[in-house]
């Protein structure tokens, strides 16, 4: 929703939240409530590599005077003409780069009152451990904590995966204000924190530097203003938000010939909204013919024809619940529209496709009382028709072969060694496990077949050896034939191997699906592996939201140019290829490849993007999977199918509730929606023996009906500050499409 007001008389600028793990210093240039009545020196640490800060505390009632630090019983900083003040002051000393050896500091306060001393710190610089870079640091970047021109607040250093530092410095207006070691733990994230207190009115410029023995990389620069003011502009602005921000503008003046705008891009929902718990904001965009001159409160504005673009700050693009920033905008006026119009929201999203499948007919509605099978069923010789055709679908289904039915194929053979085992069968273990992929068919449209061959390369779940393999677990007879099924039934990271690390990062991006407090055990891992082990259901969905994840990620980063190069890519698996080695690999070795970049128009030649950039994968992984799906959509004979009791949808639904539990829907939304559901079992069923329904034939129609009671849209936006700094990181630090 757009609001626009006239005349509002003032601008107040807000910035947005960014919370970030790290070790917390001494504040900078910070007052606080009085705790001591004597002066104090204390460091950020007591032995060193050679990075650290000092900070002399003076006691509260201090009636003004000089302050000095002594080093080995050498003057080395002189603070003259501290105020008078009647709370604690906190001066910080920085050090760097200091040589081995043992350092004794004192603090010497000197005033009308007399002179004064703290006791000695000591401070031992040692060797430094080898460090694991092996080159320059990558670049590091720099975010906040408030958004409200707070005076306590929070500055953070992210580097998010490479060379690491030994090292960091935080300047603040160009000086040096703080100094720390840091871990060489390379290529991991390195992520650090200053904090400050009750910090004075005005614009601070920060901007910080990564070491090692390689060299120093600097960050771009962070602007923060304290304004002490807490009130938000006067523009009209709806209640809630759903899917992007609420933006409004107000004209603050104008003349004849000139305008002054204020805009307000705003999180304003308070509670809980699925797919409103936050907006990752690239920038906001409108049509004028004006000429614009000049944007405050922005990391940069483009004109592209009649269309402004303004990118928003690094640290700003984070809209949590109950934010808001605000932007003014001067310009000329020139034209027929002198005012804003289409004013909407960039999101740090990509175009990415999600294909529409049918639905159920139109007769169907929620809460439909009297049933009857045209409700359900649109062509009944269709919908029963056992003839499966040859399927196509590599990742992502656009073109099932059944609009209805759904379609997992068991192959009795495939023509590769999977695992380095020839002769592999692929069977579905559990109808739990199918109901789980059929969701992830119908929600995020990713191939059961691709699910099928990710889990049996991961943990042969859905895979069946010779004897000649040399496996003897879990003996399974089909036709009279004796198969070993070699999963890791216990293994912690389920039938799809999705580690802890990575539920945690979908669970910070996906806050919709997985509530804070979702933990990896109670997701990923099943229970017995058989049959009627319905935690299947739990793994597949949570494996099939990070797959999103991975995807969603390669298509959000604006330089790549996803969608257009997966459009025009002369490889039909291009998608596949580079999901499932981003997805196998990690999404930053991918992208350091640049093949989207560098390598592009070689790479839209390129008939197998597999061999020609060499993205095989451990142990074979794109080769593996490639051949099962394959071998899954070529089989039109062996599908799978399983008759369904009421009590196996009842427990499909209870741990499909897992992905719900932030209050959309709510628990009497979710029991209206069981009661449409048991409505079309009870009418399906009767096709069969009155009892049970089909997995193949029905379970997608009582999939649509639950659909049609889940929160729209079905794929809400990834978000949060890791998503956002993730993008931005990966866009290598512009905002720019």
């Amino acid at each position: 929703m757009i609001c626009k007001k006239k005349a509002v008389p003032f601008i107040f600028l807000m910035v947005l939240a960014i919370i970030v793990h790290g070790i917390t210093p001494i504040a900078a240039d910070s007052t606080a409530e009085a705790t001591s009545e004597t002066l104090q020196i204390i460091g950020n640490t007591t032995q060193s590599n050679g990075y650290y800060t000092l900070s002399i505390i003076i006691p509260s009632g201090f009636t003004g005077g000089s302050i000095n630090l002594y080093e080995n019983s050498q003057l080395v900083k002189s603070f003259n003409n501290v105020p008078k003040s009647q709370q604690q002051v906190i001066l910080n000393m920085p050090f760097k780069e200091k040589e081995i050896g043992e350092y004794s500091y004192t603090a010497e306060a000197m005033g009308d009152f007399g002179t004064i001393h703290s006791q000695p710190l000591t401070i031992q610089i040692i060797q430094r451990s080898d460090g694991k870079a092996t080159g320059l640091p990558l670049k590091p970047s720099l975010a906040q904590s408030n958004w409200d021109g707070s005076k306590d607040y929070s500055i953070y250093m992210n580097m998010w995966w490479g060379n690491n530092g030994h090292g960091w410095l935080l300047y603040e207006n160009d000086n040096l204000i703080y100094a720390a070691d840091l871990v060489d733990d390379s290529p991991q994230p390195q992520s650090a924190v200053a904090v400050f207190n009750n910090k004075r009115s005005g614009t601070y410029i920060y901007r910080c530097e990564l070491i090692n023995e390689y060299g120093t990389v600097s960050s771009d620069s962070l602007s923060y203003t304290v304004t002490g003011n807490g009130e938000a502009p006067d523009i009209p602005l709806p209640d809630i938000a759903q899917t992007y921000p609420a933006i409004g503008y107000a004209i603050a003046s104008e003349t004849e010939t000139d305008f002054e705008w204020i805009f307000v891009v705003s999180n304003p929902n308070k509670e809980y909204l699925w797919d409103g718990t936050c907006f990752d904001v690239w920038s906001i965009s409108f049509e004028t013919t004006s000429d614009i001159t000049e944007v405050d409160g922005a990391h940069s504005f483009v004109k592209n024809g009649d269309t402004i673009t303004i990118y928003l700050k690094g640290h700003e693009r984070v809209l949590t619940q109950d934010k808001a920033i605000t932007m003014t905008v001067r310009g000329n006026k020139r034209g027929n529209i002198t005012e804003p119009q289409n004013v909407q929201a960039q999101l740090m999203r990509g175009d990415m496709p999600y294909p529409e499948y049918k639905g159920l007919p139109s007769s169907w509605y929620k809460g439909k009382i009297n049933l009857t099978i045209s409700d359900l069923i649109e062509n009944p010789l269709e919908y029963y028709n056992g003839n499966t055709p040859i399927g196509t679908n590599h990742f992502i289904v656009y073109d099932p072969v059944n609009e209805t039915q759904l379609i997992i194929a068991e192959p009795t053979a495939v023509d590769y060694p999977v695992n380095g085992v020839e002769g592999i069968k692929m069977w579905i273990p559990s109808r739990y496990v199918a109901m789980g992929l059929g969701f992830a068919q119908e929600i995020f449209k990713i191939n059961p077949h691709y699910m099928t061959a990710l889990g049996t390369k991961e943990n042969f779940t859905f895979g069946l050896v010779p004897e000649s393999s040399g496996y003897s677990e879990n003996p399974v007879i089909i036709d009279g034939e004796l198969w070993y099924w070699p999963i890791q039934k216990a293994h912690a990271d389920g039938p799809f191997q999705q580690e802890a690390g990575n539920f945690n990062e979908v669970k910070q991006q996906y806050p919709d699906y997985l509530s804070k407090d979702a933990v990896h055990g109670n997701y990923v891992p099943i229970t017995t592996g058989s049959d009627d082990d319905s935690s299947y259901v739990v793994s597949a969905i949570s494996s099939a939201i990070s797959l999103t994840m991975t995807r969603e990620f390669l298509y959000s980063i604006p330089k790549l140019k996803t969608k257009e190069f997966f459009t025009q890519a002369r490889d039909p698996w291009a998608e596949f290829t580079f999901v499932n080695y981003a997805y196998n690999r990690g999404v930053y070795g991918f992208l350091q490849l640049n093949i989207f970049t560098d390598h592009r128009d070689r790479a839209l030649q390129a008939e197998d993007l597999g061999t020609e950039f060499g993205l095989s994968g451990f142990a074979s992984h794109l080769e593996n999977i490639r051949a099962m799906i394959n071998a899954s959509n070529n089989e039109t004979e062996n599908i799978y199918d399983a008759q369904l009791t009421w009590d196996n949808i009842e427990e499909f639904l209870n741990k499909l509730r897992l992905f719900y539990r932030n209050g959309a829907p709510t628990d009497e939304e979710w029991t209206l929606m069981t009661e449409d559901v048991e409505r079309a079992f009870n009418l399906l069923s009767q096709h069969w023996d009155g009892n049970t329904v089909s997995l193949r034939y029905d379970f997608l129609t009582l999939l649509r009906v639950a659909k049609a009671h889940l929160p729209t849209p079905y794929t809400p936006n990834p978000t949060g500050q890791t998503w956002a700094d993730q993008i931005n990181s990966a866009n290598g630090g512009t905002p720019q499409h």
